[in-house]
């Protein structure tokens, strides 16, 4: 037998415990198979109460309507103690449909198309038909002054807004103030 060939087979003799040691970690044959956990789904339960997104949108003025979600968030049916991230999303109208067209026209701001991903079936189903969807960045940092994260889509055809945010703040304040659920 060649030496190559001795501290192959010893290599493999030493590891191969070490490998039945670490796949049976654990392993329980008797145990009966784990139930798979199925997360409860959150709930989208559409509201159109403007003062919360006004209040917490201020860049966008007076609040012609709304319909949006929180979805998300801890209450006293959680078993999972501690806060819970909540988001909230959902389409407005401005009452100065001037307020998104002047964002829209600032150059500095760097809109490009977008595409919203992920919305919840109930608030998807309210987006404009046909909309033209863009995105900015920066305009994303100026609304939610890097205190959350937070996407604004603007859709150029009828000046609507699609927001979807994560722990979203008021300036100044908390979240909105709504029940979740």
């Amino acid at each position: 037998m060649t030496v190559r060939r001795l501290l192959v087979v010893r290599a493999v003799s030493c590891a191969l415990p070490v490998v039945f040691l670490v796949a049976s970690c654990g392993a329980d044959s008797s145990a009966e198979p784990e139930a798979e956990v199925v997360e409860k789904p959150f709930a989208c339960n559409v509201e159109q109460e403007t003062e919360p997104i006004a209040a917490t949108f201020k860049k966008f003025g007076e609040v012609a309507s709304t319909s949006w979600c929180l979805i998300g968030g801890s209450s006293a049916s959680d078993r999972v103690p501690g806060p819970t991230d909540e988001r909230l999303v959902g389409i407005l109208t401005t009452r100065d449909e001037r307020v998104v067209g002047d964002g829209l026209r600032t150059q500095s701001l760097g809109f490009t198309e977008a595409a919203p991903e992920e919305i919840p079936v109930e608030i998807s189903e309210l987006l404009p038909a046909g909309a033209d969807w863009v995105e900015s960045e920066t305009f994303n940092v100026e609304i939610t002054g890097s205190l959350y994260d937070g996407r604004f889509f603007l859709d150029r055809k009828s000046k609507r807004v699609l927001f979807d945010c994560s722990n979203p703040v008021k300036p100044g304040g908390g979240p909105p103030d709504v029940v979740v659920g």
